[in-house]
């Protein structure tokens, strides 16, 4: 294990057939675990903050990529809406199967949509929108196709990307390694995310493919348990 270098192994949860109880149980822990280690609190802050800075007249319209089992695009839509704010949000998947967990959650939500959508694919139409956010998904990019895609996004005239992330380092490796085993979550959330830890960006690396990407505006910030909070003004 070498953690100066970005691993490229796929992860299990990366199998878009993964469906029945084991992806249930996935998308359950990964809640949890985005909710202990203030993942949600996060994402959903820098958005409303966002738009408190960049009031519109007509309701802001978000994209969440990646969204698995729709809770991160739940809580920016709660938060925002606590605050006043309206708008459209719409989680895109490539697993029917989590789409349809999501929907069981959250699609009683008029606001709210869910759609299935492999994101990595080239010919992947990003939808019309004013903030594409992403959860624990932009490290399945290689640095050239996550520079292509930032480029892609702002060709469409979207005005704004929030990435929240894990940032990879031996002590969010070992830390995670060890508190999984209390933590009530499946087996395969916790291989998964030792995966997830190493193929994750370190703020350098995340620099760099934005410097690439022809991006003037942007800031990456440290955040605690391991995290990075990528905001891209475009």
């Amino acid at each position: 294990m070498n953690l100066r270098i970005r691993l490229h192994t796929k992860e299990q949860l990366d199998n878009l057939s993964l469906s029945g109880k084991k992806l249930s149980k996935v998308l359950i822990s990964l809640k949890l675990i985005n909710k202990l280690f203030g993942n949600h609190k996060q994402l959903a802050k820098s958005t409303l903050d966002y738009c408190i800075k960049n009031p519109q007249k007509k309701p802001i319209r978000i994209v969440d990529i990646g969204c698995g089992g729709g809770d991160s695009i739940y809580n920016v839509f709660s938060k925002l809406n606590n605050n006043g704010i309206q708008g459209n949000f719409l989680g895109i998947d490539g697993n029917p199967q989590t789409i349809n967990h999501a929907n069981s959650l959250y699609a009683k939500e008029d606001q709210i949509q869910f759609e299935i959508g492999d994101i990595l694919d080239p010919a992947f139409i990003i939808p019309d929108c004013d903030i594409i956010i992403s959860s624990h998904f932009i490290y399945h990019f290689e640095d050239e196709e996550l520079i292509k895609f930032i480029k892609r996004i702002q060709e469409k005239g979207i005005k704004h990307i929030i990435f929240s992330e894990l940032k990879r380092s031996k002590t969010a490796y070992f830390l995670f390694k060890y508190s999984s085993i209390f933590l009530p979550i499946s087996k395969l959330a916790k291989q998964d995310g030792l995966i997830a830890i190493q193929r994750a960006f370190t703020i350098n690396e995340l620099e760099n493919i934005i410097n690439k990407s022809d991006v003037k505006k942007y800031t990456v910030h440290k955040k605690t348990w391991f995290r990075t909070l990528t905001k891209i003004d475009l």
